[in-house]
């Protein structure tokens, strides 16, 4: 049975919040147009898939929700946008009885950016959300994905603001670390497609290359350790794909020549992140493996699930890590696998992890410490 409900004639909300954007667009797309090849006639009688889309770029969006209403899906559409800035009111519906929260809103990385660059701007527009987020949605049945950039640092900045707000509203907070992630799934994709191109697509293989730590620079730790000995790459051609997976965002920013940044890829990521989340709340799976970012401590202090705490002490403490957890519709994140690590060999435990950790706990500090 579905997970959102006992009874027939269910929905499962999927908000998109910043869908007039290069991300949101392609995103709002796929979603559209593949998750409903996830309804089952046999199963999901009655249960209904509904994507809202929300941004303040009001014609844009109408522009945007027009064009998609004609694709012929059984997926409902409708889109919502404020009259002015100060307006939550539309924001409020958007969210209201959402089942997933993907979060693309911000301003994109532009040439010579870092991510670092990017959070003054978009540290306040997620902070915004979130606090919208934590008076409208049930915490304790919504997940909320944040793809909007410097991820390392705005997963912290979404999570204290929920907390916060929740606190301020006397909600109970217990559990919300768990429902909260970052995508960093295009560094998996990255990862996976560029080692398909140096095999030139040998058999048509889609290689898997476990890539963990966080989403920026030398925060981003590819496990390239099983593909070398695949695929029989030199160690200079090891060091030059893990700098590629690591600035791979850095190359589309160049290659778009300052009109954009990493929007398909990243959209694709986002999408392959989120179907196993609809997925719970369909029914068709209990629970589900995957690599995110995620909080490792809840705000009392405590490991968030089991392996956490192996984890943290593999990692200095690092508060915030990509790693693969196992996710329940009820609990969220019930574990975390750090064995994860055993994949990492001699290179990545001397020189990629040592780097990942220190950018990370600078990055995860600033998150902490920025006042939104």
């Amino acid at each position: 049975m579905p997970h959102i409900t006992e009874t027939t004639g269910s929905t499962v909300k999927v908000a998109v919040l910043g869908a007039a954007g290069g991300i949101g667009q392609s995103l709002s797309l796929l979603l559209k147009t593949q998750l409903s090849q996830l309804l089952k006639p046999d199963q999901h009688a009655g249960i209904r898939l509904e994507l809202a889309l929300y941004d303040i770029a009001a014609q844009v969006l109408d522009g945007v929700a027009a064009d998609l209403s004609h694709i012929n899906t059984p997926v409902s559409l409708k889109h919502y946008v404020p009259a002015s800035r100060e307006d939550q009111t539309a924001l409020h519906a958007c969210l209201e009885n959402s089942a997933v929260v993907i979060i693309p809103a911000g301003v994109p990385r532009k040439p010579g950016m870092t991510r670092d660059d990017l959070l003054a701007v978009n540290g306040k527009i997620v902070a915004g959300l979130a606090d919208s987020i934590a008076r409208v949605c049930d915490l304790k049945r919504a997940f909320v994905l944040v793809i909007s950039n410097p991820v390392n640092t705005l997963v912290p900045v979404v999570v204290n603001k929920l907390i916060s707000t929740a606190q301020s509203l006397k909600r109970d907070c217990k559990g919300i670390e768990r429902r909260v992630f970052g995508v960093t799934q295009l560094d998996m994709v990255r990862a996976s497609a560029f080692v398909q191109q140096y095999s030139d697509y040998e058999n048509n293989e889609l290689p898997h290359v476990p890539v963990i730590g966080g989403h920026s620079g030398e925060t981003i730790v590819p496990l390239l350790g099983a593909a070398q000995k695949r695929y029989g790459f030199s160690a200079d051609q090891r060091f030059a794909l893990v700098r590629r997976i690591q600035y791979g965002g850095d190359e589309v920013v160049k290659a778009k020549n300052g009109a954009g940044s990493a929007t398909l890829s990243m959209a694709y990521a986002a999408y392959v992140t989120a179907v196993p989340f609809v997925e719970l709340f369909l029914g068709t799976r209990d629970s589900f493996t995957g690599t995110l970012f995620v909080s490792l401590i809840d705000h009392s202090g405590k490991p968030i699930a089991a392996g956490a705490q192996e984890l943290l002490a593999a990692t200095d403490h690092t508060a915030y890590f990509a790693a693969p957890v196992t996710i329940t519709v009820h609990d969220g994140v019930t574990a975390v696998d750090y064995k994860v690590l055993d994949l990492a060999d001699e290179e990545d435990k001397t020189k990629l992890l040592p780097a990942c950790v220190k950018g990370l706990k600078s990055n995860i500090e600033a998150g902490l410490s920025l006042d939104v």
